[in-house]
């Protein structure tokens, strides 16, 4: 069994959740789940029953006070629907580590965070201990975007009581050579950073950009806009970390091709009524034969929880499966498939194919 922690219980947790518990009763009655939405049915050895939870993580109030993590999901802060009636999971959501002096003012709005009524964010000494008692495989970091020095923290405790760890933040985690070293010393496996979405805006864009390219159009410039509900939407539209998002989300599309081209591609607004969906707005323009122009403009609807719930399967799968192989530090192939902000660049195809080579045995 794969013993798994979640840091962070939000939508993309209560779609990985809901997911596990799903797919593993479709396994039990032995129906095929790639029938059913799932990508990969079997990730080096293991299959989506070989994934157990052990522990979660959150410092918001209504996630907990001895709240299994079945109900914890479905706190009013998450906007996920509720796809699949749950059992007691056995897991009780316990208080996370706020390493960070403060929070952007979009998040704090967002949420009832524990201090305000009680529920203090566990000591260091205290998490680590707990997050050991737990003996956790794989650790997935999942807390909202821009608290750095909590990821960082969660890092470096994961490291330190021998678990790999997935960075799904936009922290620089795997792509920080102090922490890819911390691990690779301890044998142990650290992939990230910022989770890509299994078909989101993202993906699409470099898809569709590699496409074109492929048929030989020559790219100008191209830019993505994005419109979503839910607490990580309208916290990523504080300024500082709307920059820094739209910066990986940029450097990772033109990465997509072999020269240059103007990108620009980010989160614009918060629409509170939107839940958990996300409408990805795409302009691009590029040069065809005898230079005639071909513009694509388009949109896709989509919704953020399931797009990284499928992925994050996979992950869990994978960095295991390397762990069982021996490898440590960060592993090119689960990084580069995952996420958007990479040591090593390659382009989806190729990023995909370099995954699927390794591990869909």
């Amino acid at each position: 069994m794969i013993r798994t922690v979640i840091l962070g219980v939000g939508n993309s947790a209560s779609a990985f959740v809901q997911g596990l518990a799903y797919y593993k009763n479709l396994e039990k009655n032995n129906q095929q789940t790639n029938e059913n939405g799932l990508w990969h049915p079997l990730v080096g050895n293991y299959k989506i029953s070989d994934i157990e939870l052990v522990g979660a993580y959150d410092i918001e109030k209504n996630k907990l006070g001895g709240i299994d993590l079945h109900k914890s999901i479905f706190s009013p802060s998450n906007k996920l629907e509720k796809f699949i009636d749950l059992d007691s999971s056995g897991v009780i959501v316990e208080p996370g580590l706020l390493s960070d002096a403060r929070m952007n003012e979009n998040l704090q709005s967002s949420i009832e965070w524990s201090k305000d009524k009680g529920f203090d964010p566990f000591l260091e000494d205290d998490f680590r201990n707990s997050l050991k008692n737990k003996n956790p495989d794989v650790v997935i970091n999942l807390i909202s975007s821009g608290l750095h020095k909590s990821s960082e923290k969660y890092a470096e405790i994961a490291c330190s009581i021998g678990s790999n760890f997935i960075n799904a933040s936009p922290t620089s985690i795997a792509t920080n050579p102090q922490f890819v070293k911390i691990f690779n010393d301890k044998k142990l496996i650290v992939i990230g950073d910022d989770l890509m979405s299994q078909f989101g805006g993202t993906a699409f864009h470099k898809g569709i950009m590699n496409l074109m390219h492929e048929r030989g159009i020559r790219i100008n410039k191209s830019y993505q806009l994005d419109v979503g509900g839910g607490i990580e939407t309208n916290n990523t539209v504080d300024e500082d970390l709307r920059a820094l998002k739209r910066n990986v989300k940029s450097n990772t599309i033109e990465s997509e091709l072999p020269y240059d081209v103007q990108t620009v591609s980010g989160t614009t607004d918060f629409v509170d009524f939107m839940g958990n969906s996300r409408t990805n707005y795409f302009w691009i323009e590029g040069d065809s034969f005898l230079g005639s122009k071909v513009r694509f403009d388009i949109y896709l609807r989509s919704t953020d929880g399931p797009n990284a719930g499928g992925l994050l399967l996979d992950l869990v799968r994978g960095i295991q499966y390397s762990h069982d192989l021996k490898e440590s530090g960060t592993v090119d192939e689960l990084s580069n498939f995952g996420f958007k902000s990479t040591i090593t660049k390659n382009d989806l195809r190729q990023s995909y194919k370099n995954f699927s080579q390794k591990y869909i045995l």
